[in-house]
């Protein structure tokens, strides 16, 4: 019975050992796993002060800005008034679709169109779109001084 005994404590000493070396195999997998996430959190937090110092340097004022100027651009363009435009437009296809048959009265009649447009466009309120036309161009150059500052922060 010895001889018995002494074969089960063979196989359960080596079973042990084999246990004992892939625990401490795991234990240093462990390890590595924790000091790789530790270096990837650093490198984390390195980024993000990057980043946030990046967005501190960003000029809320400038973006404010181009903010008032699309809005007075908005603005303008409400105050333009559409429906002028449209009656030009009308009379201006009126007078092309006129000109294709041309004729003595076609002709006539669309003389009459192009001077109905012309009078429509004299009364158009030139200041208003002047105005807007500087108002969108203030907000180009606004907005092409955010997306460079943009592009800073995102190394582009």
């Amino acid at each position: 019975m010895t001889d018995f005994k002494g074969k089960t404590d063979s196989k359960t000493s080596t079973w042990v050992k084999v246990q004992t070396c892939l625990l401490g195999a795991v234990l240093i997998l462990l390890a590595l796993l924790v000091v790789v996430i530790g270096m990837t959190a650093r490198r984390m937090e390195k980024s993000m002060s990057l980043v946030q110092a990046d967005l501190e340097a960003l000029e809320m004022d400038h973006i404010n800005e181009v903010i008032a100027s699309l809005t007075e651009a908005a603005n303008r363009l409400a105050e333009v008034d559409i429906s002028r435009l449209n009656d030009t437009a009308l009379s201006l296809k009126s007078a092309a679709e006129s000109l294709s048959a041309v004729d003595v009265e076609t002709m006539n009649q669309a003389i009459v169109s192009l001077k109905e447009a012309a009078d429509t466009l004299k009364a158009l309120d030139m200041q208003s779109l002047n105005g807007v036309i500087q108002s969108i161009d203030r907000t180009v150059q606004g907005l092409e001084t955010a997306v460079n500052t943009l592009k800073g922060i995102f190394g582009h």
